[in-house]
């Protein structure tokens, strides 16, 4: 019997050795294959849009698109990365006509993990507020490709006009349940959606999810802030309906035509006033009035 019992004891040591190794290799093999994935070339961003204001004395612009690598241990590597680039046969606007590539080859060097390729816009022909679509992809690398390989660039030409841009806050007062609560500054965006037709991006100190849309009166420069999004959905601001001019609602600030309307100064900078609020009852009003000036 005690045979039997040193024997069973031998036989399960020897299976422990056995999975311990086995254990040991697999942890082996996966030290050695870790960090050994593909580096795969791919456009940093895969959408992007540009505004191009319409300029007789410009005949192009010169656009640089990021271009850079992933995998293995994502650290930089210490040899160079060769991609080379295409317009898609999916581009809207055409290569010749619209835009050139001034060149379809990069190299990323070693010791970097990004190099910028160049796309000139012939902004000659290009029509205001006919968008159209670059698209590129990269067609080969060194190392490998990614299956996200393409690049989706909106040409947004705008007449001279246009208010689009980035504007520098001048002023920026927020006002909470009739008193003063700050001022805010920074940078506001404007994006045109159609002749006389803009978002505005965010609003005070809440940039995310707060866009809104206004017009603008040619004739007499008055702005009017539109209480519905372009499906036809009332604006929200906050969580709460935005408040206009037209609504009757403000309590501490003046929201007419004085305080918002756009001027086109002699240096060629638009200056642009919008008042506007959120309404959450009365003596509860969240109100903003802002002076932008556009930075080109």
């Amino acid at each position: 019997m005690k045979k039997i019992f040193l024997k069973f004891n031998f036989i399960a040591a020897l299976l422990l050795v056995v999975l311990i190794t086995s254990c040991d290799a697999i942890v082996d093999q996966d030290e050695v294959d870790f960090g050994k994935g593909p580096i795969l070339a791919q456009f940093q961003n895969t959408t992007d849009e540009l505004n191009i204001i319409k300029n007789p004395n410009i005949s192009f612009i010169d656009y640089e698109i990021p271009i850079t690598y992933f995998g293995g241990r994502n650290e930089v590597l210490d040899r160079d990365v060769e991609v080379t680039i295409a317009t898609s046969a999916d581009s809207e606007a055409q290569e010749g006509v619209d835009f050139e590539l001034t060149s379809t080859s990069l190299t990323i060097p070693a010791g970097e993990n990004t190099a910028n390729t160049s796309v000139r816009i012939l902004t000659t022909d290009l029509v205001p507020f006919d968008f159209k679509d670059i698209i590129l992809e990269i067609t080969s690398s060194s190392e490998a490709v990614s299956d996200v390989n393409s690049m989706n660039l909106t040409l947004k030409t705008l007449d001279e006009n246009t208010l689009a841009g980035t504007y520098d806050v001048e002023e920026g007062q927020y006002w909470n349940s009739g008193s003063l609560a700050g001022n805010y500054s920074g940078t506001v965006s404007i994006e045109a959606v159609s002749p006389d037709l803009y978002r505005h991006v965010g609003i005070g100190f809440w940039p995310e999810d707060n866009d809104f849309y206004f017009t603008v009166d040619p004739a007499t420069n008055v702005i009017t802030v539109l209480d519905k999004d372009l499906e036809g959905e009332p604006t929200l601001l906050n969580g709460s309906p935005i408040m206009t001019c037209a609504g009757g609602k403000f309590e501490s600030v003046v929201c007419d035509e004085t305080t918002t309307n756009q001027e086109l100064k002699p240096d060629g900078k638009h200056i642009v006033k919008i008042t506007t609020g959120y309404f959450r009852g009365a003596g509860a009003t969240r109100e903003f009035t802002e002076t932008l000036v556009r930075q080109n």
